[in-house]
């Protein structure tokens, strides 16, 4: 820290107060003179610091109104398969699931609203439907749900779920092993009861995230998932030729 520029400790102390919760999400940093009394800088000093913050997506400043901290954001990419909970793993963040409905169905509006590759591979098949509130750093981020077919897995042990993946729990217990994926991102209005489980206002976006996962020719899970808006990004590479 001694040889740091002054600008850079100060950006180090703003940031750590960021991260611990000093500062939480959305809230206005104390204004530029008062941050120069708290640190005993001058304002080009403390406009480096603010600068800084800024560029590492910290906070963000709004002309005329101060500059507030930014929501934190969760990535994942879709170069390849994987899951939410992977995605998150891979950021060093635990992801949290609560039940919020499970059933065994034939159809529902959803399913029925498919158009599959093969149409008459739904009918006369039961599915489980589970519906989790999974969230992150206790962030509510996305509400998934899961249809999973009987025939391919006969029970599913909801209290296990709690504390699992989904994923890993149908490989242990299942030997599952998904050769192909389509998946399908599209905006969304979060209707009430979603915007209520996810704790957003009605001026938060969010994303709705189908995903189709299929063992060789047969597809063995469906995932309807809304994704808040606010709290999480996909990242996607485009690769051209010549």
């Amino acid at each position: 820290m001694k040889d740091m520029p002054l600008y850079k400790i100060i950006y180090e102390d703003l940031r750590e107060k960021i991260e611990n919760g000093t500062y939480p999400e959305k809230a206005a940093l104390p204004s530029e003179r008062v941050l120069c009394q708290i640190y005993h800088v001058s304002r080009s000093t403390m406009r480096s610091s603010l600068e800084e913050l800024s560029r590492n997506n910290y906070i963000v400043k709004s002309h005329g109104n101060g500059n507030f901290v930014k929501p934190k954001m969760f990535e994942r990419k879709l170069t390849k398969f994987n899951s939410f909970a992977d995605s998150l793993n891979a950021q060093h963040i635990l992801m949290k699931n609560q039940i919020i409905d499970y059933e065994v169905i034939t159809t529902d509006k959803y399913l029925d609203s498919l158009t599959l590759p093969k149409p008459d591979f739904t009918e006369n098949i039961r599915w489980h439907k589970l519906t989790r509130l999974r969230s992150a750093d206790d962030d509510p981020i996305l509400i998934e749900t899961s249809y999973l077919p009987q025939w391919r897995f006969y029970e599913l042990d909801t209290k296990v779920l709690r504390d699992t993946s989904l994923y890993a729990y149908l490989r242990k217990n299942y030997n599952m092993v998904i050769t192909d994926a389509n998946e399908l991102l599209s905006p969304l209005l979060p209707n009430n009861h979603e915007r209520t489980l996810l704790k957003i206002s009605r001026n938060i976006p969010c994303m709705l995230d189908e995903l189709f996962c299929y063992e060789r020719e047969n597809l063995i899970s469906i995932h309807h998932t809304v994704v808040r808006g606010d709290k999480f990004r996909f990242q996607s590479s485009a690769y051209v030729n010549g």
